[in-house]
């Protein structure tokens, strides 16, 4: 786990401009998911609070499962595999999943509806037999967070159909339940970060998040395929602070 994390950090520091780069593609390119997600938000507000929190929440899944965040996960795979990105290869490569990234998002996010919705239904009821099966409700949410950390590594990844990559995602979860949970907390607060500092989640933060996914994934798939990935150079922090004596 630290080991991963360590990679995660030198390949970011690598290509800290790309990440950057990337970053402000996407931002440009989520515009009109953002507006959508905007004009949801504005109209379900009208409704009542609770409603107008649900919409936000699917608000916020409907822009970061969009076309445009596979963009992010495309590049931070091949940073991932210590190759350089050509950006006119990138960019085809995301047109190319961009159907299947929708479709994946759009299930997310009408899984996480019906989710919410029963929620806010069985608090009405009350009593013990409301709890219980709100709570059940609040363990598919969690679920459904935790599927949503591997669907877009998966993707590129494997190139597979929508419901392979869902199918493949959950499997990956139940198999890796500890590392899942560390990886959706990371998300959690990088995206919370990112969000609170305002310009983060388009300066960078977003492909920092795909970039850290995408490493722990590549990291994860020698326990399955059986090849190891060919060792790497040990660095030291003399690279950063000194990087002239390297």
């Amino acid at each position: 786990m630290k080991g991963n994390f360590r990679k995660f950090l030198w390949t970011a520091y690598d290509h800290l401009g790309g990440l950057i780069v990337v970053n402000l593609l996407w931002g440009i390119l989520s515009i009109p998911w953002m507006v959508l997600a905007y004009i949801l938000v504005a109209v379900a507000q009208g409704l009542g609070e609770r409603f107008g929190l649900i919409a936000l929440i699917l608000a916020v899944e409907g822009v970061l499962f969009s076309p445009p965040t596979i963009l992010l996960f495309c590049a931070a795979r091949i940073w991932a595999q210590k190759r350089e990105i050509d950006w006119k290869d990138l960019l085809a490569e995301g047109r190319r999943f961009a159907t299947r990234a929708q479709a994946i998002g759009a299930a997310l996010v009408l899984a996480t509806f019906i989710v919410l919705v029963n929620i806010h239904f069985y608090q009405g009821i009350g009593g013990w037999v409301g709890l219980l099966l709100g709570g059940t409700m609040i363990w598919f949410a969690l679920g459904l967070a935790l599927v949503g950390v591997y669907v877009f590594p998966v993707l590129v990844a494997q190139d597979g159909s929508v419901w392979h990559t869902l199918r493949q995602s959950f499997l990956l979860v139940i198999d890796n339940i500890k590392l899942s949970f560390g990886l959706l907390l990371a998300a959690l607060f990088m995206l919370g970060v990112g969000a609170l500092s305002g310009v983060g989640l388009f300066c960078g933060a977003g492909a920092t998040l795909a970039l850290l996914l995408s490493v722990y994934f590549w990291e994860l798939l020698p326990k399955y395929t059986g090849a190891a990935h060919p060792e790497e150079p040990h660095r030291s922090l003399r690279e950063v602070l000194r990087p002239w004596e390297v």
